[in-house]
Order: C-alpha cells, then sequence, then structure tokens
C-alpha cells in the first residue's frame, strides 16, 4: 500500500497538535496503534488498519519510528498485508534526523538577518535553540523570520519564514513551517 506525501503530511500536522497538547506524539500513537489493531479484529474494517499505516508513516516522517515498537509495526502491516520494510523506506528519505551541533541547527535555517520586527540574529536563533535542547526545556518555541528585503513579492507570507521547536521528554524536532520539512534531533531525554 502506498501512501500519498500529501495524505502523511495532513497527518504529521495532526500528530503535531499532540506536542501543542503537551503529549508525547510517539506514546500516544502507540496507544492509538494498540486501540486501531484491536478496532480492526473486533469488527474486521481495513479502514483501522489503513489508519494505523499512515500514523507508522507519519511517525517515520518526523523521525520518531523506534526500534521497540517493531514487533507492533509489523504485527499491523502483516495484518494490512504489507511488510514493515517496504512502508519504513517509503518514508526513510522523508524524514531527517540532526545531530544536537550549532552548525547542523544553522544549516537549517535560511537567510536571517535581523530586523525592526525581529532584532535576533542568525547566531542568536541557533544559540537559543542550543540552549533549550541541552537543558531540554521542555516546550514549543516559535521563530519568525520577516524579509522585509522582499519588496516586489505580493504575498507576505512569502516573505515569513517560520520555525517552530518542540522539546518534551521524549523528542524534540524543528519544524520548517514555511518549506514543510521535520527535523527530528538525536538528543537523549532522560
Amino acid at each position: 500500500m502506498k501512501i500519498q506525501e500529501e495524505t502523511i503530511m495532513s497527518m504529521v500536522y495532526t500528530l503535531e497538535l499532540l506536542s501543542y497538547k503537551g503529549m508525547s506524539v510517539r506514546g500516544t500513537v502507540h496507544q492509538s496503534l494498540i486501540w486501531l489493531k484491536e478496532w480492526y479484529k473486533q469488527q474486521g474494517d481495513c479502514r483501522y488498519l489503513d489508519l494505523a499505516l499512515l500514523q507508522i508513516s507519519a511517525l517515520c516522517w518526523m523521525g520518531l519510528a523506534q526500534e521497540e515498537d517493531r514487533a507492533l509495526y509489523n504485527e499491523l502491516c502483516i495484518l494490512a498485508g504489507t511488510d514493515i520494510e517496504n512502508l519504513i523506506e517509503d518514508c526513510a528519505g522523508i524524514a531527517k534526523r540532526v545531530k544536537v551541533s550549532r552548525p547542523s541547527i544553522r544549516s537549517l535555517i535560511g537567510k536571517w538577518m535581523p530586523n525592526k520586527k525581529n532584532s535576533m540574529t542568525k547566531s542568536d536563533v541557533v544559540e537559543d535553540i542550543m540552549e533549550k535542547l541541552e537543558t531540554q526545556k521542555e516546550g514549543q518555541y516559535y521563530y519568525n523570520y520577516e524579509k522585509s528585503w522582499l519588496k516586489n513579492v505580493r504575498s507576505e507570507e512569502a516573505k515569513k519564514d517560520l520555525y517552530k521547536l518542540v522539546i518534551n521528554q521524549e523528542e524534540s524536532f524543528l519544524l520548517d513551517l514555511k518549506q514543510f520539512r521535520i527535523y527530528t534531533f538525536e538528543v537523549k531525554h532522560g
């Protein structure tokens, strides 16, 4: 079963709402997958399996799929008539795992210059993200940059870069809300 990228992206943004509510994406999806499997077994409705595969794909996209959940992923894939390898391979190139370092974080952020609306420099943004990741400061943080030098662009949205940093007990990731990219940080949470 090939899942369309747009459908996965819709699920990614739906799952991202969990972190907005202070919930673990991976932990909540794990419980959801267990329930979807049970509902499928009780009712025989394949749509539960389709939703489960979509959630697994979204976790892969976000870089949050875990080896410890592999047996559950395998079981759901087998029930759906596919295998986990094909499902994960479809998503592997989408999610990008990033090491926590100044150069890697700097590379994720586009051109950034201080202006009247935001006096932070790109280095300030990188340092702020580093400090929050290193201290595991849980929360959701937005970084917004408006490109005032794009005079000929009609859309105000085209001039804005918006990033969202999410840190919770189990995972840390940066959403590039303009480019629809998700970067999961390789950081140990205790």
